[in-house]
């Protein structure tokens, strides 16, 4: 079990990191990450789940941020699925960005085929419940002068 003392730091020590990373207002956190008595919350796309069965409340227990939409893994590594050709296709996952992917046998994703088109050049918005992230192979990027880069909804 976690400290009060240790979700402090790594929330003293995460909070320039997490700002800076996204995409949008919607900047995720790493999966897995503490979180939990009301002092280390997780970004908008994540919920924090309880470490233990017994905790309703994670404002009194700690947990770590998962995403809260989920889907399907795919890819080489580990226990994954298919995807289902017609609806879905196996890519990096885009809402975790930085690494190199399913190039170094991390799983991908199900992507909906179907997914919506977010920001650009017309400013597009995710439906509600839905968050933008960036395209990882696009060739645009955000953060090296993209200000127009299309996302994904997920």
């Amino acid at each position: 079990m976690h400290s009060v003392w240790t979700y402090l730091a790594l929330f003293a020590a995460l909070g320039a990191q997490v700002t800076a990373k996204g995409y949008s207002d919607n900047a995720s956190d790493e999966p897995g990450r503490p979180c939990g008595f009301k002092i280390a919350p997780c970004s908008e796309d994540m919920t924090c789940v309880p470490d233990s069965e017994d905790c309703t409340d994670t404002n009194t227990c700690a947990g770590t941020c998962q995403f809260t939409n989920k889907y399907p893994p795919c890819g080489s590594r580990g226990p994954v699925g298919y995807c289902d050709d017609k609806t879905e296709t196996c890519e990096d996952d885009p809402r975790t960005p930085g690494g190199c992917g399913m190039e170094c046998d991390a799983p991908g994703i199900c992507v909906p085929n179907d997914a919506p088109p977010c920001n650009g050049f017309a400013g597009f918005q995710c439906p509600d419940g839905l968050f933008c992230y960036d395209l990882p192979d696009d060739g645009c990027d955000p953060n090296n002068g993209g200000a127009d880069c299309i996302g994904i909804c997920l």
